[in-house]
């Protein structure tokens, strides 16, 4: 079995616990794998856990792809910075056909991100404003292993 292949089977089966506890009314669930982001409360049950995790370019690269799984209630969601005028496109697959993307802005003055776009399996356009864009992944039906694509031109 690879690293990867290690990483994601270990990252599925820690979602899958924090989702069992945080059915049960007892998880404190950290809010962000970034360590400059984490910060650790309580759970309620009607919230879907979100993992944070920071998209980053190789030098020279325009897009990045990021394989992951979660689990049914879970979120991921990935931060990346971009521009004003930058064309963004994100792709997500998946075996079971069943994760999903939204996109949002980022935060305005309030620190309130506007949704872009909900529950897509694509997405292409030009970009509003420069900051920390976020895609949150989640499924429409049970877990799901997924593909994340992202470009930015």
């Amino acid at each position: 079995m690879t690293r990867s292949h290690q990483h994601s089977l270990l990252t599925a089966l820690v979602a899958l616990l924090i989702a069992v506890l945080t059915l049960q009314g007892q998880a404190m669930l950290p809010v962000s794998a970034d360590p400059l982001l984490s910060q650790v409360q309580t759970a309620p049950r009607q919230v879907p856990v979100i993992r944070t995790r920071r998209i980053d370019f190789q030098p020279g690269a325009s897009s990045a792809t990021v394989k992951d799984a979660v689990v049914r209630g879970t979120r991921d969601a990935y931060l990346l910075g971009a521009g004003q005028g930058q064309r963004m496109t994100v792709k997500i697959t998946s075996l079971e056909e069943n994760a999903v993307f939204d996109l949002e802005s980022p935060p305005n003055q309030a620190g309130n991100r506007q949704l872009m776009r909900q529950e897509s399996v694509s997405w292409s356009g030009t970009l509003p404003s420069n900051g920390d864009y976020r895609i949150v992944v989640g499924s429409v039906r049970g877990n799901a292993s997924y593909q994340l694509q992202v470009s930015i031109r």
